[in-house]
């Protein structure tokens, strides 16, 4: 009988395996759906906009250049600032190498002028010197241990030697690293301030081109029936795809969940934007490059550029409920993505056609917006 437990238990234990491969292969093969889904539909958007407002296409282009630009200069940063932790930790080494090597310099010259008074005999005037012959084995391993300790502080101070001479040129290559990217810092940094240039000329454009408030609504609208097709196509894909074991419901933290990020409300939800046109989110003023958290777990089902709407993040939470983070300036998650509640998924800006930078955020339930005050935490 015990014998069958076990079989039975090994049984289990395998067909448990089989089922999580099983279900990763299936998720992947989803994943892979749903990014097939989103170019598709990438492509179709793009195609449809190029045919309609060159203006836009022209916003469009030189925001995506500055997000890139906006990413390369995060990145330089980074690197400068892991770059310069570096350096002071070799800068410790190099101080600490110096110290040990002065001591080791000095016991050193103290065991070499020893040996020097004993002369080239050494060994054979200390056996001399003895009278007393059951002393000489004695002195032989005093010898033995002594001549043993010069040798050994010898090759520990070649060593050490050796070591600081790599730190001093580990600190050389690294500073020269360290130079060359802000040298590119700069670079990256003079072209951006040309980019957004180019940016507001192309917006003040386009801010005349829609001068009057029938055209504004007339555009609005196309942006929103723009935004449903994205989130129609995104529900279907992503419907299938499974979820993990510690999945919370999202609709079990209504009233709980922290703002995805901090700021003043400037639209509220139901707000009039023009005419019968009303504000279907929140409205939040932040700095630009201020991180973008997620709200609760869930699966990044959209992360790319949306004509109005700019660099536009989804997460799709489960139980049909989803959140849209938009106008940022930079990207950080891609479409498939899982991330945990308070994941960092974007940097607010202003692209999208914005004149400051704010971030837009919506909550959707099967599709619908609902008031982001019902779910959010009160401040």
């Amino acid at each position: 009988m015990k014998l069958l437990a076990t079989s039975v238990k090994a049984l289990g234990m395998f067909l448990g395996m089989c089922l999580c491969i099983h279900l990763a292969a299936e998720d992947r093969q989803q994943l892979d759906e749903l990014q097939r889904s989103i170019s598709k539909l990438q492509k179709t958007l793009k195609k449809g906009d190029q045919e309609k407002n060159q203006l836009q296409n022209e916003l469009m282009s030189v925001e995506l250049k500055v997000s890139a630009l906006n990413g390369s200069l995060r990145e330089l940063g980074d690197k400068i600032s892991t770059l310069q932790r570096r350096q002071g930790q070799l800068r410790e080494q190099k101080t600490s190498f110096q110290s040990g090597i002065e001591e080791q310099r000095k016991a050193l010259s103290q065991h070499l002028n020893a040996a020097y008074k004993m002369g080239a005999q050494e060994p054979i005037k200390l056996l001399l010197n003895q009278r007393d012959p059951s002393k000489f084995s004695r002195v032989f391993s005093y010898y033995n241990y002594f001549s043993q300790s010069r040798t050994d502080q010898i090759a520990t101070y070649e060593t050490s030697v050796a070591e600081l001479d790599e730190v001093l040129t580990t600190i050389q290559r690294e500073k020269l690293d360290i130079d060359n990217s802000r040298a590119s810092l700069a670079n990256n940094q003079g072209e951006l301030l040309s980019r957004k240039q180019q940016r507001q000329k192309t917006l003040d454009k386009l801010q005349v081109s829609l001068a009057s408030d029938q055209k504004k609504l007339d555009q609005w609208q196309r942006q929103r029936a723009r935004l449903q097709q994205v989130l129609t196509k995104v529900e279907r894909a992503s419907r299938e795809l499974t979820l993990p074991d510690d999945y919370v419901p999202i609709a079990s933290r209504k009233g709980t969940l922290n703002w995805p990020l901090k700021g003043r409300l400037l639209k509220r939800f139901g707000n009039t934007r023009s005419g019968s046109l009303r504000w279907e989110g929140w409205l939040i003023s932040s700095p630009a490059g201020t991180p973008v958290n997620t709200i609760h777990q869930g699966r990044i089902v959209f992360s790319n550029y949306l004509r109005g709407f700019g660099l536009l993040i989804i997460v799709d939470h489960g139980d049909s409920f989803m959140s849209l983070y938009a106008h940022n300036q930079e990207l950080l998650k891609d479409t498939g993505d899982w991330v945990e509640t308070g994941d960092i998924l974007a940097h607010s800006g202003d692209s999208g056609g914005l004149d400051k930078p704010a971030l837009y955020f919506e909550i959707r339930k099967q599709g619908k917006p609902r008031n982001p005050k019902s779910w959010l935490k009160t401040k």
